[in-house]
């Protein structure tokens, strides 16, 4: 048999669960699965923004704060790959932008000053 509130396999004669330490035979249905329900039902209604849509921040703050992006990129590579990947792109795109812009800062520079 189961029981009732982990779902735990035990023994039929078995007052307590191994496993949970509830009585497997009274009947409320999943009393800890219900809790963690409500728990997370709650924090999902009071949260605007959702963690999935975080990276865009992050690619945007690599690309102000070039340095952050690139320490985010190393320190969340294994954790957290989207925002990780978001972070480096948007360091990388700052670069690559401030190399362009010298580039032509310093062509433009040359040929006036000739």
């Amino acid at each position: 048999m189961k029981c009732n509130y982990c779902e735990y396999e035990v023994k039929e004669d078995c007052k307590y669960c191994p496993n949970c330490g509830e009585n497997p035979k009274t009947k409320k249905k999943n009393k800890i699965k219900e809790k963690l329900a409500k728990v997370d039902n709650s924090n999902k209604s009071s949260n605007s923004i959702n963690s999935e849509s975080l990276f865009l921040l992050w690619g945007l703050l690599g690309f102000f704060v070039p340095i952050a992006g690139l320490i985010l990129f190393i320190v969340w590579n294994k954790t957290k790959p989207k925002d990780a990947k978001a972070a480096g792109i948007g360091a990388l795109a700052r670069v690559i932008l401030n190399f362009f812009y010298l580039s032509v800062y310093g062509i433009f520079h040359f040929i006036v000053n000739r």
